[in-house]
């Protein structure tokens, strides 16, 4: 395993691609932060049934900057392409927000759910890169920064179907909004600190 160069770039260019009996070698711009296991979506690619997400990268080669994952039964003779891959933030999960949420979700709320735990996890880490840190996608930097990915996951499942706070029956509109939310998640990330001098 080669040691990560922070900071780590999420996004990666797909230069080309390969494929025997589904198990899928992709050779991109970087593989800098990609380990065995991570979670990765792919789009981009010309054919659309090659494109996927949430697929678990298998092997790295750090020399031939190429991933492997399995998708499908494909076999593709090596061709130059372009494409994208995502490598997904896994600070936590749907699991921990079902928790801080109180109940299990199925079917489309799952889906639902997913979704902004995903969109939570990179929100997160875009916040703290933004803001310097330099943290790994598939390490979460502590206790606060994944609580803070559980509150802003949970308050984007908690806004579905609304214009832009919680759904209320209240006819007064007196609930809550997400802003005063928004200032705990960035405190937990370390986000937006006065600066001194």
């Amino acid at each position: 395993m080669t040691t990560p160069i922070f900071p780590i770039e999420i996004d990666k260019t797909v230069t080309s691609i390969t494929a025997t009996g589904g198990v899928f070698t992709l050779t991109l711009s970087d593989v800098n932060g990609i380990l065995v296991g991570s979670r990765v979506d792919i789009g981009g690619l010309p054919t659309a049934a090659w494109n996927t997400t949430n697929e678990q990268v298998t092997a790295v080669n750090a020399t031939n900057k190429t991933i492997q994952y399995t998708h499908g039964n494909f076999t593709i003779a090596p061709t130059e392409v372009w494409g994208q891959v995502h490598l997904e933030t896994t600070w936590a999960t749907v699991e921990d927000v079902e928790l801080w949420l109180g109940f299990d979700a199925q079917g489309d709320d799952l889906t639902f759910l997913t979704t902004c735990t995903d969109a939570a996890n990179d929100r997160c880490w875009y916040y703290r890169a933004r803001a310097g840190y330099q943290d790994h996608p598939n390490v979460s930097p502590g206790s606060d920064a994944k609580t803070a990915v559980i509150m802003y996951a949970a308050q984007l499942f908690r806004q579905r179907g609304a214009i832009d706070s919680y759904a209320s029956f209240d006819q007064q509109a007196f609930g809550a909004v997400p802003g005063q939310t928004l200032g705990i998640i960035l405190q937990l990330l370390g986000c937006k600190r006065p600066q001194v001098g």
